[in-house]
């Protein structure tokens, strides 16, 4: 159950992070978004926050902007139930040709970002005992595609930092996931996959699993992934890309 809970989404301005924060806010939650651009952020607002989404403009790889962000959710609504950590940089370029600044940013949201967060989020969720991080991720670690090096690598970052926190984070309802949400289009890839206004459905499973339940762990969707085997990971969405690239 969502409603009433104060759920922090990065990238909340366009793609999945709008689908996510339109989601939250219709089955009652109240949404805090973080976006570099305020036109997107609020338009998000208007059109699916129902009066429950605020947002805070800002990058995720600053410490001042993530710290506006849980400033603002605090002053607003005294906690932060859930973080969903969704913005990211996909930077599509071939590594030996690739702008090295470039991959400065991309390091910097897609794993620091993702760091900051998580850093700010969890004494707060310890204190009260009780809180859900849900860090989006990519099967592009796992199969790199070509143009797809950097991302690929900060995504594999992100896996493991999801790990590691689960092994230091023992309270048994302050639980962190990676939560896939497969193909989508967005403007990191425009021309692939479903509409991100969808995936709602998967993220809110993951963000309301019980307390003791799954740590550290991937889910593909609604689903709890097995790492290895035919029905791993993999198979899973290696069978998702064929489909759409038939």
């Amino acid at each position: 159950m969502v409603e009433g809970k104060i759920v922090v989404i990065t990238g909340a301005g366009s793609g999945v992070g709008r689908g996510l924060a339109a989601g939250f806010c219709r089955e009652g939650a109240r949404v805090v978004g973080l976006g570099r651009t305020e036109a997107d952020l609020a338009e998000t607002a208007d059109r699916f926050g129902e009066g429950r989404m605020r947002f805070v403009v800002g990058a995720v790889r600053q410490p001042e902007d993530v710290e506006r962000l849980f400033a603002d959710a605090e002053s607003a609504h005294g906690r932060v139930d859930v973080l969903v950590n969704n913005a990211a940089l996909y930077p599509k370029e071939r590594f030996v040709e690739h702008d090295m600044e470039r991959f400065a940013q991309a390091l910097q949201v897609n794993v620091l970002g993702v760091g900051l967060t998580c850093r700010r989020a969890l004494p707060g969720m310890l204190e009260r005992g009780h809180g859900r991080i849900v860090n989006v991720g990519s099967y592009a670690f796992k199969d790199p595609i070509p143009t797809a090096a950097i991302y690929s690598a900060t995504k594999g970052a992100v896996d493991v930092l999801t790990k590691a926190l689960a092994v230091e984070v023992t309270h048994p309802d302050v639980r962190i996931y990676q939560w896939m949400p497969g193909v989508c289009r967005t403007r990191l890839t425009p021309d692939l996959g479903d509409d991100p206004m969808t995936d709602y459905a998967g993220c809110r499973v993951v963000a309301t699993l019980p307390a003791g339940g799954p740590h550290g762990r991937t889910f593909l969707g609604t689903e709890l992934i097995e790492e290895g085997g035919g029905d791993g990971v993999r198979g899973k969405v290696k069978g998702a890309l064929r489909r759409f690239l038939k």
